[in-house]
């Protein structure tokens, strides 16, 4: 395992949204090392737009920039008053801010030539800019097909670049590789795991179920994870229809517009329930207590890209899935239902509920197993201290 190491990570979300893998794989490494978790930069048309919506952080002003969530994991919050412009003369003043702040907190934790981890396309211009020994790009998803994106193209250049700047690049799905591969010689597999430690212990114990899913009716069908652009919402309206009786469970922070026609259905089916996002450690909790755990993502180009981080998860629990026909499931067919669309989901939810074998429960507690944080985060350290040393190689 990497260790004695700084690693400096920009990262796309605040640390305290729903955990995602780099939250857990940070975690991991800062056992052994120093981990300063950048959170994201503001954008000056947000920064105009929060004025004079009267929604400006006032407070954020005058906070402690850095906060230590973990032993050896800081967590550095950005100036929101040095937002991102392109215009000149504001674009290098504010950028000139960010990064004295940023450098001043860096000598007070006693950072100099990290790792430099970055996360998305929009990026490349941090690196240079640290001291930094490697730069590391993490690539989690195919950020050209996230909804949204009004210029797809702009995206895969600006992606192209770091690709090509970058010293290692970390994809977790098997498309993300063959596609990213062509453009650094040092890309590699690394799929998304499980806190398998944490569940197993959750499993263990004779305890009822989180107090706003105890008096729900049974059975309960659910998700547990981001609720975005890339779920089809049909699946679970589907199934609260089907099965009146049934409790449908959607656990995780919604990101869904207010307005869409899905959503707004749902909110109106009573046997249909949201509880919002949950602290990580509870997060083993709520899926214990599912009977039936649904994987309900669209068939797209952003879904054919993703290495699922929630079926690992629902493994760990041991919990009958039903899963959109994505490869991320696809790996793993022959351990849950996979279906085409919300009506093949119907009938597979009632097979899950009928059955589900002692045999399949002993797979998917194996795989589980087998796919731990901490496995990924010795493997990225491996590769990391490869190309370290053939960088000092061809320096002497």
């Amino acid at each position: 395992m990497l260790e004695g190491e700084s690693i400096l990570c920009f990262a796309p979300d605040p640390w305290s949204d729903i955990w995602r893998n780099r939250h857990h794989l940070l975690t991991v490494f800062a056992e052994k090392n120093t981990v300063l978790y950048v959170e994201p930069r503001t954008y000056w048309r947000e920064t105009v737009q929060a004025l004079l919506a009267g929604r400006f952080p006032w407070r954020d002003i005058w906070r402690e920039r850095v906060t230590q969530v973990r032993p050896n994991l800081y967590v550095y919050h950005n100036l929101p008053y040095a937002p991102i412009s392109g215009r000149f003369p504001l674009r290098e003043l504010t950028a000139g801010l960010r990064r004295h702040s940023l450098r001043r907190q860096m000598r007070r934790l006693g950072i100099s030539q990290p790792i430099l981890w970055l996360c998305r396309p929009e990026m490349s211009d941090l690196i240079g800019q640290w001291g930094e020994k490697l730069v590391l790009y993490h690539v989690v998803d195919e950020y050209s097909a996230y909804e949204g994106v009004a210029d797809r193209e702009a995206v895969r250049r600006r992606e192209q670049e770091l690709l090509q700047r970058a010293d290692v690049v970390i994809t977790t799905a098997p498309a993300l590789y063959e596609s990213k591969r062509p453009f650094n010689h040092h890309t590699y597999l690394v799929p998304n795991a499980v806190h398998y430690e944490a569940f197993a212990e959750v499993m263990r114990r004779d305890e009822p179920p989180p107090a706003d899913m105890a008096g729900l009716p049974r059975p309960l069908i659910g998700y547990v994870g981001a609720v975005n652009a890339k779920l089809d919402l049909r699946y679970f309206s589907a199934i609260a229809e089907a099965y009146p009786r049934a409790s449908v469970v959607i656990v995780g922070p919604l990101s869904v517009p207010a307005e869409d026609p899905e959503l707004r259905r749902l909110r109106a089916m009573p046997n249909v329930h949201f509880l919002g996002q949950k602290p990580v450690e509870l997060v083993p909790h709520y899926i214990k207590a599912l009977d039936v755990c649904l994987l309900p993502y669209r068939l797209n180009e952003w879904t054919r890209n993703i290495s699922s981080l929630k079926l690992y998860e629902y493994m760990a629990c041991e919990k009958p899935v039903v899963a959109s026909d994505v490869p991320a499931a696809r790996q793993y067919a022959e351990l849950v239902h996979i279906v085409s669309g919300p009506a093949e989901a119907v009938p597979a939810v009632a097979q899950a509920l009928a059955d589900h074998p002692e045999d399949i429960r002993r797979r998917q507690r194996q795989v589980a197993q087998e796919n731990t944080w901490r496995r990924r985060a010795e493997t990225i350290s491996d590769i990391i201290a490869g190309v370290l040393e053939e960088k000092r190689r061809r320096a002497t």
